[in-house]
C-alpha cells in the first residue's frame, strides 16, 4: 500500500475514533460554518507560524540532476476580507542545501503573500453519522528568498476536499472538530541557475487539522510528488 493510502486511512481511523463519544453536532451557528482554512469566522484578523522539510529535484544548465533539501520556517498574519475569502501575508527563513554539488547550507530571509478560500461548506454528509461537514477549499500563495543567490521563487496553490466532525466537547483542552483533507497541489520553483524538473509540479496533499474552542487550530500534512516531497506543520490563533 502506497504511502498517501497510509495516511488516509491512518488520519479516517483518528476521526472516527477521537469522535466516537462526542455528542450530537448543535445547530448550525455562524461561528462554526463556512470557514475555510484555517479560519473559523471569516470576519476578523489570524496569525500563526509555519514550518516545511523537504527536497526539490532540479536541474543544471548542463542537465545534470540533483536534490535541493528545503527548510522553512516563518511567521504570517492574515485579515478576512470576507465571509469566504482570507488574505495573509508571511515572514520568515529558508535554507537549502544541495549534498551532490557540493552546497553549502544557506539560511536567508523569506517573505510572501497568498489566499484561502471557503468554496463549499455544507452539513448535509449522511452517508457517516461521525461527519458533521465536508469542505472545499482553495490556497494559493507566492514566496521569495535568496538561499546561495539562488534568487528562489515559488509559487504554490492547492484544491483540498476535507471532513470534519465538530464534536462540542465542553473540557477547552479537547478540540470543537477534528478533520482530514486531501487533493491535488501545484508547486512550482523558479531559480537562477537550475530548473525545477517538470514531473514534480503536480501532486497530492493529505493532512489533518484540530480546532480549539479559544480560537486555536492545528494543521499539518504532506505533499507527494513523483520524485520530490513536503512535510507541513502549521499552528495559529483568531484574534
Amino acid at each position: 500500500m502506497s504511502k498517501p493510502s497510509l495516511a488516509v486511512l491512518a488520519a479516517a481511523a483518528l476521526l472516527v475514533a477521537a469522535n466516537a463519544h462526542a455528542s450530537p453536532a448543535v445547530p448550525d451557528d455562524a461561528r462554526l460554518v463556512n470557514y475555510a482554512i484555517p479560519a473559523d469566522v471569516l470576519t476578523d484578523f489570524h496569525g500563526g507560524v509555519q514550518g516545511f522539510m523537504g527536497d526539490r529535484n532540479v536541474k543544471d544548465d548542463f542537465g545534470f540532476q540533483s536534490e535541493m533539501k528545503v527548510q522553512r520556517i516563518n511567521a504570517y498574519l492574515g485579515y478576512d476580507i470576507g465571509r469566504w475569502l482570507s488574505i495573509y501575508v508571511l515572514g520568515g527563513v529558508q535554507s537549502v542545501k544541495n549534498n551532490d554539488i557540493r552546497m553549502e547550507n544557506d539560511t536567508t530571509f523569506l517573505y510572501g503573500a497568498g489566499l484561502w478560500a471557503a468554496l463549499i461548506d455544507d452539513a448535509q454528509l449522511d452517508f457517516l453519522s461521525t461527519i458533521s461537514r465536508y469542505r472545499l477549499n482553495f490556497g494559493m500563495e507566492v514566496s521569495h528568498s535568496d538561499p546561495n543567490d539562488l534568487s528562489w521563487t515559488q509559487f504554490d496553490a492547492s484544491l483540498t476536499f476535507g471532513i470534519y466532525n465538530d464534536s462540542f466537547l465542553s473540557d477547552a483542552k479537547f478540540p470543537t472538530a477534528i478533520g482530514i483533507f486531501a487533493g491535488p497541489i501545484y508547486s512550482t520553483v523558479d531559480l537562477d541557475g537550475f530548473e525545477q524538473v517538470k514531473d514534480n509540479e503536480w501532486g497530492f496533499t493529505v493532512g489533518g487539522e484540530f480546532r480549539f474552542a479559544n480560537g486555536v487550530y492545528v494543521s499539518g500534512g504532506y505533499d507527494i510528488f513523483t520524485d520530490d516531497s513536503m512535510a507541513y506543520f502549521q499552528a495559529g490563533v483568531r484574534f
